[in-house]
Protein backbone atom coordinates (compact mmCIF):
# COMPACT_ATOMS: atom_id res chain seq x y z
CA UNK A 1 0.00 0.00 0.00
CA UNK A 2 1.29 3.60 -1.15
CA UNK A 3 1.86 5.80 1.96
CA UNK A 4 0.48 9.57 1.73
CA UNK A 5 3.73 11.16 3.17
CA UNK A 6 2.58 15.04 2.83
CA UNK A 7 -0.92 13.76 4.52
CA UNK A 8 0.34 12.01 7.21
CA UNK A 9 3.14 15.14 7.96
CA UNK A 10 0.60 17.83 7.83
CA UNK A 11 -1.89 15.70 10.25
CA UNK A 12 0.95 15.75 13.22
CA UNK A 13 1.97 19.46 12.36
CA UNK A 14 -1.74 20.16 13.55
CA UNK A 15 -1.88 17.82 16.34
CA UNK A 16 0.72 19.16 17.85
CA UNK A 17 -0.42 21.78 18.98
CA UNK A 18 -3.64 20.74 19.98
CA UNK A 19 -1.63 18.08 21.94
CA UNK A 20 0.95 20.40 23.55
CA UNK A 21 -1.89 22.96 24.99
CA UNK A 22 -3.90 20.01 26.17
CA UNK A 23 -0.97 18.85 28.37
CA UNK A 24 -0.45 22.87 29.76
CA UNK A 25 -4.25 22.96 30.49
CA UNK A 26 -4.10 19.45 32.71
CA UNK A 27 -2.28 21.12 35.93
CA UNK A 28 -4.71 24.02 35.48
CA UNK A 29 -7.35 22.21 35.72
CA UNK A 30 -6.55 20.35 38.43
CA UNK A 31 -6.73 23.90 40.65
CA UNK A 32 -2.28 23.79 40.47
CA UNK A 33 -0.65 27.81 39.41
CA UNK A 34 2.37 27.35 37.28
CA UNK A 35 5.46 27.85 39.53
CA UNK A 36 6.94 30.92 38.99
CA UNK A 37 11.25 31.50 38.70
CA UNK A 38 12.29 33.68 41.49
CA UNK A 39 14.71 36.00 40.81
CA UNK A 40 18.39 36.22 42.73
CA UNK A 41 18.50 39.41 44.49
CA UNK A 42 21.37 40.26 46.31
CA UNK A 43 21.59 40.77 49.96
CA UNK A 44 20.78 44.60 51.17
CA UNK A 45 23.92 45.72 53.21
CA UNK A 46 23.08 47.99 56.03
CA UNK A 47 25.20 50.82 56.20
CA UNK A 48 26.70 51.63 60.04
CA UNK A 49 25.25 55.01 61.25
CA UNK A 50 23.83 56.57 64.27
CA UNK A 51 20.70 55.59 62.96
CA UNK A 52 21.73 51.60 62.82
CA UNK A 53 24.17 51.90 66.45
CA UNK A 54 22.65 50.16 69.27
CA UNK A 55 24.99 50.82 71.85
CA UNK A 56 27.43 53.78 71.41
CA UNK A 57 30.00 55.88 73.94
CA UNK A 58 31.19 59.00 72.80
CA UNK A 59 34.60 60.30 74.44
CA UNK A 60 34.81 63.86 74.19
CA UNK A 61 37.33 66.83 74.49
CA UNK A 62 35.93 70.38 74.91
CA UNK A 63 36.73 74.02 75.49
CA UNK A 64 34.11 75.69 77.19
CA UNK A 65 33.94 79.39 77.63
CA UNK A 66 32.18 80.32 80.52
CA UNK A 67 30.44 83.45 82.27
CA UNK A 68 28.86 83.03 85.21
CA UNK A 69 26.25 86.13 86.65
CA UNK A 70 25.65 85.29 90.52
CA UNK A 71 23.46 87.43 93.33
CA UNK A 72 22.93 86.21 96.93
CA UNK A 73 20.78 88.38 98.96
CA UNK A 74 20.81 88.16 102.71
CA UNK A 75 18.49 86.34 105.20
CA UNK A 76 16.89 89.55 106.05
CA UNK A 77 16.03 89.88 102.32
CA UNK A 78 19.17 93.29 102.07
CA UNK A 79 19.58 92.93 97.98
CA UNK A 80 23.20 91.12 97.24
CA UNK A 81 25.80 92.59 95.15
CA UNK A 82 25.52 91.32 91.27
CA UNK A 83 28.77 89.50 90.24
CA UNK A 84 30.52 88.36 87.29
CA UNK A 85 32.06 85.36 88.79
CA UNK A 86 35.18 85.47 85.70
CA UNK A 87 35.07 89.63 86.23
CA UNK A 88 34.85 90.10 90.05
CA UNK A 89 36.39 87.15 91.46
CA UNK A 90 38.64 85.60 88.85
CA UNK A 91 37.13 82.11 88.25
CA UNK A 92 38.86 80.94 85.08
CA UNK A 93 36.77 81.87 81.85
CA UNK A 94 37.79 79.08 79.93
CA UNK A 95 38.68 75.25 80.31
CA UNK A 96 39.63 72.09 78.30
CA UNK A 97 38.43 69.41 79.85
CA UNK A 98 37.30 65.55 79.05
CA UNK A 99 33.10 64.19 78.95
CA UNK A 100 31.44 60.46 78.46
CA UNK A 101 28.43 60.08 77.15
CA UNK A 102 26.25 56.63 76.14
CA UNK A 103 23.41 55.83 74.07
CA UNK A 104 21.41 52.60 74.55
CA UNK A 105 18.68 52.14 71.71
CA UNK A 106 16.65 49.79 73.04
CA UNK A 107 14.33 48.58 70.70
CA UNK A 108 14.52 50.19 67.38
CA UNK A 109 12.55 53.68 68.03
CA UNK A 110 13.52 54.07 71.45
CA UNK A 111 16.57 55.42 72.63
CA UNK A 112 18.01 56.30 76.08
CA UNK A 113 21.22 59.02 76.43
CA UNK A 114 23.48 59.25 79.72
CA UNK A 115 26.13 62.07 80.18
CA UNK A 116 27.81 63.07 83.41
CA UNK A 117 29.25 66.21 83.06
CA UNK A 118 31.73 67.82 85.89
CA UNK A 119 33.47 72.09 86.24
CA UNK A 120 35.87 73.27 88.90
CA UNK A 121 37.18 76.50 88.95
CA UNK A 122 38.77 78.72 91.43
CA UNK A 123 39.78 82.13 91.95
CA UNK A 124 41.74 84.69 93.84
CA UNK A 125 41.65 88.76 94.17
CA UNK A 126 42.10 91.60 95.83
CA UNK A 127 38.33 93.40 95.69
CA UNK A 128 38.37 96.83 94.20
CA UNK A 129 34.71 97.20 95.10
CA UNK A 130 32.72 96.87 98.36
CA UNK A 131 30.81 93.16 97.75
CA UNK A 132 27.36 92.06 99.83
CA UNK A 133 27.16 88.11 99.68
CA UNK A 134 24.32 86.67 101.69
CA UNK A 135 24.79 88.09 105.18
CA UNK A 136 28.60 89.22 104.84
CA UNK A 137 30.17 92.03 102.98
CA UNK A 138 33.92 91.72 101.84
CA UNK A 139 35.34 95.30 101.96
CA UNK A 140 37.84 96.88 99.53
CA UNK A 141 40.99 95.04 99.39
CA UNK A 142 39.88 92.17 100.89
CA UNK A 143 41.64 89.16 99.51
CA UNK A 144 39.11 86.96 97.95
CA UNK A 145 39.63 83.22 97.57
CA UNK A 146 36.31 82.06 95.85
CA UNK A 147 35.34 78.38 94.29
CA UNK A 148 32.79 76.76 92.41
CA UNK A 149 31.60 73.21 91.75
CA UNK A 150 29.00 72.35 88.85
CA UNK A 151 27.79 68.62 88.99
CA UNK A 152 25.05 67.84 86.23
CA UNK A 153 23.49 64.08 85.21
CA UNK A 154 21.22 63.95 82.18
CA UNK A 155 19.45 61.42 81.37
CA UNK A 156 17.16 61.32 78.18
CA UNK A 157 14.22 59.52 76.54
CA UNK A 158 13.48 59.91 72.79
CA UNK A 159 10.96 58.42 70.56
CA UNK A 160 11.75 58.27 66.92
CA UNK A 161 8.61 59.21 65.36
CA UNK A 162 10.35 59.34 61.74
CA UNK A 163 13.11 56.33 61.32
CA UNK A 164 15.01 55.94 57.78
CA UNK A 165 17.26 54.78 55.92
CA UNK A 166 19.25 58.24 56.29
CA UNK A 167 17.47 60.39 58.12
CA UNK A 168 15.90 59.74 61.85
CA UNK A 169 13.80 62.54 63.70
CA UNK A 170 12.99 62.14 67.49
CA UNK A 171 11.49 63.47 70.71
CA UNK A 172 10.55 63.26 74.25
CA UNK A 173 11.83 63.89 77.70
CA UNK A 174 15.13 64.79 79.63
CA UNK A 175 15.83 64.20 83.50
CA UNK A 176 18.26 66.32 85.11
CA UNK A 177 20.21 66.26 87.95
CA UNK A 178 21.84 69.61 89.08
CA UNK A 179 24.53 70.70 92.46
CA UNK A 180 26.22 74.08 92.08
CA UNK A 181 28.14 74.78 94.96
CA UNK A 182 30.24 77.91 95.16
CA UNK A 183 32.29 79.58 98.70
CA UNK A 184 33.88 83.02 99.28
CA UNK A 185 36.45 83.46 101.92
CA UNK A 186 38.56 86.28 102.93
CA UNK A 187 41.04 84.46 104.93
CA UNK A 188 42.49 87.43 106.84
CA UNK A 189 39.23 88.59 108.31
CA UNK A 190 37.41 85.04 108.87
CA UNK A 191 34.64 85.31 106.70
CA UNK A 192 33.19 82.91 104.72
CA UNK A 193 29.76 82.43 102.58
CA UNK A 194 28.73 79.29 101.03
CA UNK A 195 26.24 78.87 98.43
CA UNK A 196 24.34 76.10 97.32
CA UNK A 197 21.84 75.38 94.59
CA UNK A 198 20.55 71.81 93.80
CA UNK A 199 17.74 70.22 92.59
CA UNK A 200 16.19 67.98 89.60
CA UNK A 201 13.95 69.19 86.84
CA UNK A 202 12.72 68.05 83.68
CA UNK A 203 13.08 69.25 80.02
CA UNK A 204 11.56 68.39 76.51
CA UNK A 205 14.21 66.66 74.40
CA UNK A 206 14.63 66.70 70.29
CA UNK A 207 17.22 64.51 68.47
CA UNK A 208 18.13 64.73 64.68
CA UNK A 209 20.50 62.73 62.47
CA UNK A 210 20.76 63.14 58.24
CA UNK A 211 23.08 60.96 56.99
CA UNK A 212 24.28 62.39 53.51
CA UNK A 213 26.70 60.27 52.47
CA UNK A 214 27.28 56.79 52.98
CA UNK A 215 30.36 58.03 55.93
CA UNK A 216 28.96 61.42 56.95
CA UNK A 217 26.58 62.95 59.31
CA UNK A 218 24.82 65.68 60.81
CA UNK A 219 23.52 65.21 64.15
CA UNK A 220 21.79 67.28 66.44
CA UNK A 221 20.27 67.24 70.21
CA UNK A 222 18.18 70.45 72.16
CA UNK A 223 17.02 70.06 75.67
CA UNK A 224 14.84 72.89 76.46
CA UNK A 225 12.89 74.56 80.08
CA UNK A 226 11.64 77.49 81.18
CA UNK A 227 8.89 77.70 84.04
CA UNK A 228 7.83 79.59 86.96
CA UNK A 229 6.51 78.43 90.33
CA UNK A 230 5.81 80.82 93.03
CA UNK A 231 8.59 82.69 93.67
CA UNK A 232 10.95 81.17 91.34
CA UNK A 233 11.72 81.77 87.41
CA UNK A 234 13.95 79.43 85.59
CA UNK A 235 15.62 78.27 82.80
CA UNK A 236 17.69 75.64 80.74
CA UNK A 237 18.62 75.47 77.35
CA UNK A 238 21.35 73.26 75.94
CA UNK A 239 22.16 72.43 72.82
CA UNK A 240 24.64 70.37 70.57
CA UNK A 241 25.30 70.07 66.76
CA UNK A 242 28.27 67.77 65.10
CA UNK A 243 29.56 65.87 62.05
CA UNK A 244 30.42 62.56 62.39
CA UNK A 245 32.99 60.61 59.92
CA UNK A 246 32.59 56.86 60.07
CA UNK A 247 36.07 55.86 59.72
CA UNK A 248 35.16 52.14 60.41
CA UNK A 249 31.73 50.15 61.04
CA UNK A 250 32.55 50.22 65.05
CA UNK A 251 34.12 53.35 64.87
CA UNK A 252 33.69 57.19 64.35
CA UNK A 253 35.46 60.81 64.12
CA UNK A 254 33.47 63.59 64.80
CA UNK A 255 33.51 67.69 65.93
CA UNK A 256 31.29 70.00 66.89
CA UNK A 257 29.84 72.54 69.18
CA UNK A 258 27.94 72.76 72.52
CA UNK A 259 26.48 75.47 74.54
CA UNK A 260 24.57 75.14 77.56
CA UNK A 261 22.49 77.89 79.47
CA UNK A 262 21.12 78.11 82.93
CA UNK A 263 19.04 80.82 84.63
CA UNK A 264 17.30 81.04 88.43
CA UNK A 265 16.21 83.96 90.61
CA UNK A 266 14.21 83.54 93.18
CA UNK A 267 12.84 86.03 95.37
CA UNK A 268 11.97 83.36 98.15
CA UNK A 269 13.16 85.05 101.66
CA UNK A 270 15.83 84.14 103.07
CA UNK A 271 17.22 82.05 99.93
CA UNK A 272 16.49 84.53 97.38
CA UNK A 273 19.32 85.36 94.75
CA UNK A 274 19.86 85.27 91.42
CA UNK A 275 22.11 82.56 89.34
CA UNK A 276 22.93 82.51 85.78
CA UNK A 277 25.56 80.61 84.05
CA UNK A 278 26.61 79.55 80.57
CA UNK A 279 29.50 77.60 78.86
CA UNK A 280 29.82 76.88 75.23
CA UNK A 281 32.38 75.88 72.81
CA UNK A 282 33.91 73.69 70.22
CA UNK A 283 34.28 69.54 71.03
CA UNK A 284 35.69 66.88 68.96
CA UNK A 285 35.24 63.44 69.87
CA UNK A 286 35.71 59.68 69.55
CA UNK A 287 32.77 57.12 69.31
CA UNK A 288 32.84 53.71 69.88
CA UNK A 289 29.31 51.97 68.58
CA UNK A 290 27.85 48.24 68.29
Amino acid sequence: MKRNYPLFVGVVLLASPLLSGAAQSSPASEGEAPAQRELLQPPKMRVASPITDRLAVNIRFFMPSIATDVRYDASDGTPGTPLTGEGTLGLEDQLKQGAIDLQFRMVDRHRIRAQFYKQTRGGDVVLNQQVRFGDDVYIVNDRVVSKMDLRKLDLVYTYSFLRREKIELSAGLGIHLLQAQGTLDAPARFVSENLDVAGPFATLAFDGTWRFTKRFSLNAQVNYLKGHVDTVRGSYKAWNADVQFRLRPNFTLGAGYSATRFYLDSSEPGDAGLFRFDYKGPQAFIRVSL
